[in-house]
């Protein structure tokens, strides 16, 4: 049999050689659609003036703009494919994904704290695991209209100003010419240090929620560097695909990939993305202020 491939349209997958692989189209177009429309869901609260605000158990603030997005978002992912599991930072966790292969994983307002503050730096997230690797990911930045997609091994685009473009991270890799990118609103004492002994400092930018993640992926920087105790599987799933795809790496703070579904959804490693030129020097820097219980 040749290695040409053949389209099974009833199956939504191709045949490739004797394997059948899913194309994820439907699965693309349809988070795409969700995510603008959660989106429009929250752009109607940013205009308020006051938005009340509720504290979640682990102190992070809640808004009925995320429970609205969520809600939304949700509902279209469960009518689409009904035998998926679902996990999102804003519905309770069901442990029947554990027995499931696919699972949808879902920021519906990433960035809740710069969308209170007024920044705009937040996003929706909407990213798709397929046994425990991220397959596909989406992230709308509502306030500049900007939907970024990608899916594994289709490439990275955004689509903005009525245009799509193909992303391609960065290939700058000397220590002197490096941009990093870092967290506005919860920046690490330990993470600066770390900068600063590096002389990265000068060049470190500070950037709400995953717009330093889309940032990494049109090349605008080179890195971004996290030890945040808060991060969770619904902030690295759908970025992590399209840095990928622009070319990137995305690993914790020892280098190791990260998996999906997980009885344990924090990134307890930290995390470390970067145009993959640049990986292994960032992981060597980056070392000494993993906490020793990271370690």
């Amino acid at each position: 049999m040749s290695g040409s491939a053949k389209t099974v349209p009833e199956s939504g997958r191709i045949l490739l050689g004797c394997r059948l692989v899913e194309t994820l189209d439907r699965e693309l177009e349809l988070a795409r659609a969700a995510a603008r429309e959660a989106g429009a869901v929250i752009l109607r609260y940013y205009g308020e003036e006051e938005v009340e605000v509720r504290t979640k158990a682990d102190q992070s603030p809640l808004t009925v703009a995320d429970e609205q997005a969520n809600a939304l978002i949700v509902a279209r992912l469960s009518a689409a494919f009904p035998d998926d599991a679902i996990l999102s930072e804003e519905s309770p966790d069901d442990p029947a994904r554990f027995g499931k292969r696919r699972v949808w994983i879902v920021d519906p307002l990433d960035g809740t704290r710069d969308f209170l503050a007024k920044i705009g730096d937040f996003c929706v997230l909407i990213g798709l695991a397929i046994d425990e690797k991220p397959v596909l990911g989406v992230a709308y930045h509502p306030v500049k209209e900007a939907l970024y997609f990608a899916r594994k091994g289709g490439g990275a685009f955004v689509e903005a100003d009525k245009a799509t473009t193909r992303l391609a991270t960065s290939r700058r890799q000397e220590p002197g010419e490096l941009r990093v990118g870092i967290s506005r609103l919860n920046p690490d004492e330990g993470l600066g240090k770390l900068l600063a002994a590096s002389g990265l400092q000068p060049r470190a930018v500070s950037m709400g929620a995953s717009a330093k993640h889309m940032a990494l992926a049109r090349g605008e920087i080179d890195a971004v560097l996290n030890l945040s105790a808060a991060e969770q599987e619904w902030d690295t799933c759908a970025p992590e695909v399209i840095m990928t795809e622009a070319g990137g790496t995305v690993t914790d703070g020892e280098g190791k990939p990260f998996r999906y579904n997980q009885k344990d959804l924090y990134r307890r490693r930290g995390s470390i993305a970067s145009n993959g030129l640049c990986h292994p020097y960032m992981i060597r820097i980056m070392a000494p202020a993993l906490p020793e219980a990271f370690k």
